[in-house]
């Protein structure tokens, strides 16, 4: 019940809005036949505001429209010449107008069912505009308005009122498309990076999943041992070790669920036909952007390429780029953060390099930058370690699924990690 009056408060309210535009659009026309038989864009409105919204009570817009223009013809009569005497007759056959324009709209409506295309759409709206002019004129000058000319007049009147209605339209769908297609590109963005992201983190699973079984079994193994030593402590001790290993494996169970729930949500995505090393660059460049647009830090990402790459694991090479400029950005002491791709051509491979304008990596760390969990980046507000998991996850995409390699040579400022990926991996597009 309470949607209900919420709904029809809306369109109370909606009904008065369109109709104030209408009477003030009303105020543009031009007189033909007789000086109160006038010719005006409001009629424009309706059908627009019909074909634009999905709710439009259009007899009660078109029945109010009318008074109100009829209203206000009156009274700019009045001011005009001092008097309203004789404007109520002269300007009265206007509400029969659009008492008729609102009736044929509305049983136009119902017969194409709703499907408003406007090639279809605008013929019809251009025969009700003729009918309901006729019908005015008609009220006006009775058996004068059948004249020839007469006619043709309402009718190119028709046809100029349908002209309009057709840029108006036209122009609205154009830009009505244009802000879904923006919105769309910034939507698939979004979604490329997010799989991107997963596809890193699938990776890590993998790898996990493997350890987790180890641990499994080392926890077995040591059931057994020590069921079999004899030592005072042994017994309480193997069923100990048993006992993790049952509740290590209850975890492999659901760890492996989860991990096949994320691959097949992603399979079908990730087996696209692929993606430009251009177009990877883009989405990357301006996800990075609006990444870290309320944190103060401004990346400054540039793409240099000897080569038209094309890639059919694009997921792969997002994700791989991501957390390369990422951890330049978070690791810069400065404000901006410079980080340039660079794409050489080798004999059997293409050689990528990632150099930014940070601090480095001191040497001391440099063996261990790819362990799982080894981090330099830390939180001294909130004593918070950074997990350590993206250039192990990096180092695991371009060795284990691309079949390349990836290291950290000498460079003066900053840090520069060298990728190659072998040829056969990606291809070069014509």
């Amino acid at each position: 019940m309470n949607a209900m009056s919420s709904h029809l408060k809306g369109q109370i309210r909606q009904t008065l809005i369109l109709s104030l535009i209408t009477i003030c659009v009303a105020q543009i026309n031009l007189h033909i036949f007789t000086e109160t038989f006038t010719i005006s864009l409001a009629t424009v409105c309706l059908p627009a505001f019909m074909y634009l919204l999905d709710d439009v009570a259009i007899l009660p817009l078109s029945l109010l429209s009318g008074f109100g223009i009829f209203g206000s013809r009156v009274l700019i009569h009045a001011v005009q010449t001092g008097s309203a005497s004789g404007a109520a007759d002269d300007y009265m056959p206007e509400i029969i107008f659009y008492f008729a324009l609102g009736l044929l709209l509305f049983l136009f409506d119902h017969l194409i069912r709703h499907r408003r295309k406007l090639l279809l759409f605008i013929p019809g709206v251009m025969c009700i505009d003729y009918l309901s002019n006729a019908l005015e004129l008609f009220a006006r000058i009775q058996t004068a308005s059948y004249a020839l000319d007469s006619q043709l007049v309402l009718i190119v009147v028709a046809g100029i009122r349908g002209l309009i209605l057709t840029v108006v339209l036209a122009s609205l769908d154009r830009y009505r498309i244009m802000l879904l297609t923006r919105t769309h590109a910034e939507r698939y963005q979004r979604l490329i990076m997010l799989i991107s992201r997963l596809k890193g983190e699938t990776v890590w699973m993998n790898k996990n999943a493997a350890m987790i079984e180890e641990t499994m079994n080392t926890s077995y193994a040591l059931y057994t041992d020590l069921l079999n030593s004899g030592g005072p402590d042994s017994e309480r001790q193997a069923r100990q070790a048993l006992s993790v290993a049952k509740d290590v494996h209850e975890i492999k169970k659901e760890y492996i669920l989860i991990q096949r729930g994320l691959s097949e949500a992603m399979q079908s995505e990730t087996e696209s036909d692929g993606m430009l090393l251009t177009e990877i660059f883009t989405i990357l460049t301006q996800s990075v952007r609006d990444e870290y647009a309320d944190s103060g830090r401004v990346p400054l990402i540039t793409m240099e390429s000897e080569n038209r790459l094309y890639t059919r694991e694009p997921y792969l090479f997002l994700s791989i780029f991501h957390n390369l400029i990422t951890n330049a950005v978070e690791a810069a002491q400065k404000r901006t953060c410079a980080v340039s791709i660079t794409e050489t051509e080798g004999e059997r491979s293409y050689i990528f390099t990632v150099h930014d304008n940070g601090p480095g990596i001191p040497i001391k760390y440099r063996d261990r930058i790819f362990s799982p969990r080894f981090s330099t980046k830390v939180n001294y507000e909130t004593g918070a370690v950074n997990r350590g998991l993206g250039l192990c996850i990096v180092k695991d995409m371009v060795e284990q699924n691309l079949g390349g390699t990836i290291r950290l040579p000498d460079s003066p400022g900053g840090a520069a990690f060298v990728i190659t990926i072998p040829k056969e991996r990606m291809e070069e597009a014509t």
